[in-house]
């Protein structure tokens, strides 16, 4: 028994002397005026979970498709078509219009420096800044480039207007809107209607019939009219 009491009393003693010692620590503890933001667990709110833009899919897919399209026309490469193939259509498009809509191009920026399409009276001239940039760019003349010559100063230019000079003004200087309008709309009536085949059937006939008129000897000379159908096929 008297074993069993002295453990107790040790096992008392060591527990008092803890509770003291936790005390003192507690005590002594004192809060730090600032604590960094590193230490301090701020409160996350749960994000939600991005949901699928269908545009955004459809942009990424069409972009995945255009890559795989554009590496495959890479690879193909442009084989040349055979000569019964070659429209109208292709030559405008791989000979004309290469070097016609850079001209354009040009002549829009040129037009909206000048304020050509705000004002009636301008003294730049559209068509012949077209008709120069295409005759000094010509790829069958290069030796045109390094000279650049202005239209009035070309010599075949010159020649033509010595035979066919200009007018003082332009007539876009000197028509008012109105009848402006109606010339361009009678000029855009009259190719429209003039380009059908009845229209252009009458046409040939009364052109022929002319030219049979003032040269009698056609009818009795049958190579004189072979000639004359020739010509006009």
């Amino acid at each position: 028994m008297t074993g069993r009491t002295t453990d107790r009393k040790g096992k008392s003693k060591e527990l008092k002397s803890l509770t003291n010692e936790l005390q003192n620590e507690i005590a002594a503890f004192t809060l730090p005026n600032s604590l960094p933001c590193s230490e301090i667990d701020f409160p996350v709110a749960p994000r939600r979970k991005p949901r699928a833009n269908w545009d955004e899919i459809l942009e990424e897919s069409e972009e995945k498709f255009q890559e795989v399209e554009n590496y495959e026309n890479s690879k193909k490469g442009r084989q040349p078509l055979s000569p019964f193939l070659n429209t109208e259509c292709n030559y405008l498009k791989e000979t004309v219009f290469v070097h016609l809509q850079p001209a354009l191009e040009e002549t829009l920026y040129k037009a909206q420096i000048w304020e050509a399409l705000k004002q009636q009276k301008c003294f730049f001239n559209g068509i012949d800044h077209i008709a120069q940039l295409l005759w000094n760019n010509n790829p069958r003349h290069p030796q045109r480039k390094e000279h650049n010559l202005h239209i009035f100063n070309m010599p075949w230019v010159r020649e033509l207007l010595k035979t066919n000079p200009r007018a003082y003004y332009p007539k876009s200087w000197l028509w008012p809107e109105d009848y402006a309008a109606t010339v361009i709309q009678k000029t855009v009536r009259q190719y429209f209607v003039q380009r059908e085949d009845e229209v252009q059937e009458m046409r040939n006939f009364w052109r022929k019939l002319e030219v049979e008129r003032s040269i009698p000897e056609i009818q009795g000379n049958p190579l004189l009219s072979k000639k004359f159908a020739a010509s006009q096929n």
